[in-house]
């Protein structure tokens, strides 16, 4: 989606319209189920990863079979701008949603609660555990019928992983306690990435907890490119994400300190955490004359196959993720990855696509470094080959859009009963 396809819902620019959260007008009455939800950025906000990616792709999968309403803000993570292009404050037509951009001053004004009240919806699918504006603060005004109650999909995106819910502990395990004990839950449809999440899901929110699995659309496959020259002795490695703790980009760094040969060392990504950053600079400023560290800052999406098609190997020593995008576009893109076992793509080695490590093991992760520095072009070739048939065979499962019909069916129209389990029948 691009800027230009955010336009006004009546196409004019500039002149007054209706209550900008009266989204009933023109509201297409087919029986179609109106899907509403609140993600914290949404495209072309892109900075955050992939959250807004994955609502975008989901969108575009079931355009056809249900219409969506999107309730974002108007910047990027990151970021004190507006986003180029957006219409603030108002609802706009984007590609396949109909979406609002709220600005800073109105989501404090209540704008998100307000939005939500006046969008005649059949689901409210919320895409975040913890976020104070789009997750608890509907969650309690629905609970005292302030907001209507309809049927409820939450996914946490990863934030209910028991690493991931070390930081910032205390409060986290307070929202826990509160969301159990005022049963804020109690009749939603979670939603899992991975038979992985759904484990941390039914670990905090207990067995009972109902849990539909939809893997994350990856982006579709473009054509085959020729893998970038591989020289034995020097390797390309890129670390594409955020700059985040989770990510563990420390552990990247020291772990390179061990090896020999020739590796240049890119890092893409925004900085989330400034604290996190400044320890990582002073891990790289210690690295050897082989090693070079270099920032090459964000990448936007449509440049993310290009980078990751002159590289390679993807370095992601992740601490969890829900999905991964990186790791799913770096496969499709034919370069092959380097990842902790800590995320749904396991196996690689067998299949020749790549290595999923335990984080404990870091001399493992040196090993395969110093493996991939002495391929040659043929060799890697293979490798590369590999990662684009697993990337493939993702992107190309059948039973993706399968399984976000029947969550969002569920959650529209299927009574409490006709879950088993504490998974929900399709």
């Amino acid at each position: 989606m691009t800027a230009n396809a955010l336009v006004p819902l009546d196409g004019r620019r500039g002149r007054r319209r209706r209550h900008v959260f009266d989204d009933t007008r023109g509201t297409d009455r087919s029986s179609r189920p109106l899907i509403l939800t609140l993600v914290t950025f949404y495209p072309p906000a892109y900075r955050a990863g992939g959250p807004p990616r994955t609502v975008a792709r989901i969108v575009d999968a079931l355009r056809d079979e249900f219409r969506f309403s999107i309730i974002t803000r108007d910047g990027d993570l990151g970021l004190s701008t507006r986003l180029e292009g957006v219409v603030p404050d108002q609802w706009v037509t984007t590609a396949g949603a109909r979406c609002v951009y709220l600005s800073t001053r109105r989501r404090w004004m209540g704008g998100v609660l307000a939005a939500i009240h006046r969008t005649q919806h059949d689901t409210l699918y919320l895409n975040s555990v913890f976020s104070f504006e789009f997750s608890l603060a509907p969650l309690l005004l629905r609970k005292v019928g302030i907001l209507p109650r309809r049927g409820l999909v939450i996914a946490p995106r990863g934030e209910l992983d028991a690493r991931a819910l070390n930081f910032k502990r205390r409060r986290k395990r307070l929202y826990i306690s509160l969301a159990r004990k005022l049963r804020l839950l109690d009749d939603a449809i979670w939603h899992a990435a991975s038979e992985q999440e759904a484990d941390s899901i039914t670990a905090c929110f207990d067995s009972g907890a109902r849990v539909a699995i939809a893997a994350d659309i990856p982006i579709p496959p473009g054509p085959p490119a020729t893998p970038p020259p591989k020289e034995p002795g020097a390797l390309d490695v890129a670390f594409l994400s955020r700059i985040a703790r989770m990510k563990n980009l420390d552990f990247a760094i020291s772990m390179l300190g061990e090896v020999k040969g020739v590796v240049n060392f890119d890092v893409f990504g925004p900085i989330e955490d400034q604290g996190y950053w400044v320890e990582c600079l002073r891990l790289a400023g210690g690295l050897p004359d082989n090693v070079t560290f270099r920032y090459r800052g964000v990448v936007e999406p449509d440049e993310v196959t290009s980078v990751l098609q002159s590289h390679h190997l993807l370095l992601l020593p992740t601490q969890a993720e829900s999905f991964g995008h990186a790791i799913a576009e770096s496969l499709i893109s034919g370069c092959p990855v380097l990842i902790s076992d800590q995320t749904r793509w396991r196996d690689l080695e067998a299949r020749r696509g790549g290595w999923d490590l335990p984080l404990s093991r870091p001399d493992l992760f040196a090993a395969v470094i110093e493996r991939c520095v002495a391929m040659n072009s043929a060799e890697f070739a293979t490798w590369s080959q590999g990662a684009r048939r697993i990337g493939r065979e993702a992107a190309d499962d059948p039973a993706l859009k399968p399984a976000y019909r029947a969550l969002f069916r569920t959650a529209s129209q299927v009574s409490s009963s006709d879950v088993v389990g504490g998974r929900v029948a399709t």
